[in-house]
């Protein structure tokens, strides 16, 4: 995993089942938070492959650690301004992954959105490790703490929002306090123009340097044929530590209970998920849920 070929990178990263995942332009399909339930598990694999004319799926991951009550189609079901959360834990969610691995319909599985001590819980307690983390990675949010837990782990990184989400709702765009547009920061821009590149080659370039595969958006041709030219030049350090010091633990997509921005910070976040992660019984899992919990960590995550 990780490896290096010359100053070219492996245009693929090999999971730990022995699969190989491509490091740019990664297909995946995801569990919704909503269908977290074992019997649901199963039934939107059904649906996710009869939409895409397949017989199985490369890789399925699970979309969030929490779950949300399921209330018809609604994606994000609240009341009274506030999110619905399931008793759900995501231990349960994975082990209807692990069995649709064994299924044969799925060859790898993964989750996305995790953290550090939600990846170590569910290390402890899977049967099969999940070969891949999706989380939202660029020089605003380095991460390097997970970046380093998953390396150690064997767990492949895959970064979204790999340019800081340029095109994310309104509703989610904050002008006094969100910082330059990734693509129009002048140390990316410097990087672009020492190369010759584009902005978005750079900061695509930067994950797969570094093993991490990457999924950025586009609807544009050009710019999809654009992204796939990154593996004939390659990053000076001094150009990866230039943009790893950009880092400010920005990150483009964060939701409360509410549905509106927040930023917390790691200290924070820390002290909110401990007593869930060090309770005899946390989330509820071996005995009854605990709703609260489920609460303080959609408040603190999302």
């Amino acid at each position: 995993m990780y490896s290096m070929e010359d100053a070219q990178v492996a245009r693929t990263i090999e999971l730990n089942d022995g699969n190989q995942m491509p490091v740019l332009g990664l297909g995946t399909w995801k569990l919704w938070c909503t269908h977290h339930a074992s019997e649901d598990i199963p039934v939107c694999l059904k649906k996710s492959l009869n939409d895409l004319q397949l017989d199985y799926l490369d890789l399925y991951l699970v979309h969030f650690p929490v779950g949300l009550k399921k209330m018809g189609d609604e994606l994000f079901p609240k009341k009274d301004g506030k999110m619905l959360t399931s008793d759900k834990d995501y231990i349960d969610v994975w082990r209807g992954m692990e069995a649709l691995q064994v299924s044969g319909k799925v060859k790898s599985i993964g989750v996305s959105n995790f953290n550090i001590l939600q990846l170590e819980r569910l290390l402890a307690l899977c049967r099969v490790p999940p070969a891949v983390n999706q989380v939202e990675l660029h020089p605003y949010l380095v991460q390097t703490e997970m970046i380093e837990f998953c390396k150690s782990k064997n767990i492949a990184l895959v970064a979204y929002s790999p340019f800081g989400s340029p095109a994310r709702p309104p509703e989610l765009i904050r002008e006094d306090t969100d910082p330059y547009k990734l693509l129009e920061d002048p140390v990316v821009a410097d990087i672009a123009k020492k190369h010759r590149r584009s902005s978005a080659q750079v900061l695509l370039r930067y994950h797969v340097q570094q093993g991490i595969a990457v999924i950025p958006k586009s609807d544009k041709s050009h710019h999809i044929l654009e992204n796939t030219k990154i593996f004939d030049f390659s990053l000076a350090e001094e150009d990866m530590t230039a943009l790893r010091g950009l880092d400010r633990g920005w990150k483009a997509c964060r939701l409360d209970e509410s549905g509106q921005t927040r930023s917390r910070s790691r200290d924070q976040l820390l002290k909110a998920l401990k007593p869930m992660w060090y309770a005899p019984q946390p989330f509820g899992y071996g005995g009854a849920p605990n709703r609260s919990r489920f609460k303080t960590f959609l408040n603190v995550f999302l």
